[in-house]
C-alpha cells in the first residue's frame, strides 16, 4: 500500500513537471514585439497619466506632443503663424463643460487655469511655460476656443 501511494506521488510529480505550463496563456509574435519609443514619449505620456490620476474627478482631456521639427504648426490650423518647433504641444479639451458658456477675459483665464495645471505636471521636462509650450484650447464640440503662444493667452478669433 505504502509503494502505491509513493508510486502515486512520484508520478504526480513527475506530470506536474512536464505539464508546468498549464494555466498560461501564450503571446502571439506578431504582438509581442516590442515598439520602441522616445524618451520624450515616454515622458509625455507618462505626465498625460499623472494628471490623470491625480485629478480623478476634474481631469480634462489633454495631448502632449513634443515638436522637434516644428511640423505641427505648419500641419495644424492656427489662427496666426506659430513656431511649434523644439516646444511641446498641449491640446486641451473641454470634456468636462469647464468652458461651456464663458466669454471674454472670464475664458481667459480659465485658459490660464488650466494650462498651469497641466504645465505643474510637465515643468520638469520644460524650462518655461512662455517658451516651451503652445497650447490650444477646444470646446467639448472640438470647436477651437483659444490658445496659449509666447506667454500670452488669445481668444481664438482675434
Amino acid at each position: 500500500m505504502k509503494n502505491k501511494k509513493l508510486l502515486a506521488i512520484v508520478l504526480l510529480g513527475l506530470s506536474f513537471c512536464f505539464v508546468s505550463g498549464v494555466g498560461y496563456g501564450e503571446i502571439n509574435d506578431e504582438l509581442s514585439g516590442m515598439i520602441k519609443v522616445s524618451r520624450m514619449e515616454y515622458l509625455m505620456l507618462k505626465a498625460e497619466v499623472n494628471y490623470i490620476m491625480r485629478n480623478p474627478t476634474s481631469f480634462l482631456q489633454i495631448d502632449l506632443v513634443y515638436d522637434p521639427y516644428g511640423y505641427l504648426g505648419n500641419l495644424r490650423k492656427w489662427p496666426v503663424k506659430i513656431d511649434t518647433g523644439k516646444k511641446i504641444v498641449v491640446d486641451i479639451r473641454d470634456n468636462r463643460t469647464v468652458l461651456f458658456n464663458k466669454s471674454g477675459v472670464v475664458l481667459l483665464e480659465s485658459f490660464k487655469k488650466q494650462l498651469e495645471v497641466v504645465y505643474s505636471f510637465i515643468e520638469y521636462i520644460a524650462t518655461s511655460i512662455n517658451t516651451d509650450i503652445v497650447a490650444r484650447f477646444y470646446s467639448k464640440g472640438d470647436i477651437p476656443l483659444g490658445y496659449f503662444y509666447q506667454g500670452e493667452y488669445h481668444l481664438w478669433e482675434e
